[in-house]
């Protein structure tokens, strides 16, 4: 199902450099992910984690793990005293390494067992091995009110706040569920396919109030609850947009996801200072 995006036409972060092996090895891993009758979750996103977290059992047997958090809580307003907020937290294994691209598509399997819904991917790709740890990356996603947050509502404009210790360049590409990735930065006027941040200097991008070349985003949604994939992309050194298809007056650049992971695996090989970060946002339909 095609995903839509609205140009609204109205009105810190660290990045040091990090040390790489020069070696990419193979790997595949898999997981099983359990989903209940009463767990607040879409058949598409339990797909979606069961994936990440087979890439990250996939990395961390061949090059070990380092343990976050990754915490997402949201409210639900059913009406009157109905009202209920759900909470759910997911401790991932965040492997010693990077997952650079796929060697084949993930395999998923589903069967049902107890009352619950067995979710189990087994995932094929190519990793390198971080030999020092990357300082947490600190951007945010922000709502049109500046608050940062990880859930939206259909055509809700958002942006992202983003500062650099050192001079660079960015790129901001959204992937969809339906296996499109967008350019949302540079934006679609660049004609040099760059975007260039200074040193300790504070942006928001999107914000057109800001920046009169800014392209303002907003995230529509077919189903009643979809997943996106924010990617930042940032290197001392200069690259180039991937070469993507044309959108019309109302939509970003894009292409899919499959050739999206190509170009930025060429990117890694050939740039061991790039700094590759994906944050997830859920939007609904009402």
């Amino acid at each position: 199902m095609k995903k839509t995006f609205i140009l609204l036409f109205v009105f810190g972060l660290l990045f040091p450099k990090v040390s790489w092996a020069q070696k990419e090895e193979k790997v595949h891993g898999s997981y099983t992910f359990a989903l209940g009758w009463n767990d607040n979750i879409t058949l598409n996103e339990a797909r979606h984690r069961c994936i990440e977290l087979a890439k990250a059992e996939a990395i961390k047997e061949k090059f070990g793990e380092l343990i976050t958090m990754d915490v997402i809580s949201d409210d639900i307003d059913t009406g009157g005293s109905d009202s209920k907020s759900f909470f759910w937290e997911n401790t991932v294994a965040k492997a010693k390494g990077i997952w650079l691209t796929d060697e084949k598509e993930p395999e998923i399997s589903v069967s049902y067992i107890n009352n619950k819904l067995l979710i189990k991917a087994e995932v094929w790709g190519w990793a390198r091995e971080i030999i020092q740890a990357q300082t947490e990356l600190k951007w945010k996603v922000l709502t049109n009110d500046e608050r940062e947050t990880d859930s939206f509502k259909s055509g809700d404009p958002f942006y992202v706040r983003f500062r650099s210790p050192a001079d660079g360049y960015v790129a901001i590409y959204l992937n969809t569920e339906d296996d499109e990735t967008a350019c949302l930065l540079p934006y679609k006027q660049n004609s040099k396919g760059q975007h260039f941040i200074k040193r300790n200097t504070d942006y928001l991008f999107f914000d057109k109030k800001r920046d009169s070349s800014a392209t303002p985003y907003a995230l529509t949604v077919d189903d009643e609850v979809e997943r996106f994939r924010l990617v930042i992309i940032y290197s001392p050194n200069p690259f180039t947009k991937c070469n993507d298809n044309t959108g019309d007056k109302r939509h970003p650049n894009s292409l899919n996801s499959h050739d999206f992971q190509k170009w930025l695996l060429n990117l890694q090989r050939h740039d061991k200072d790039m700094v590759v970060n994906t944050k997830s946002v859920i939007v609904r339909k009402q």
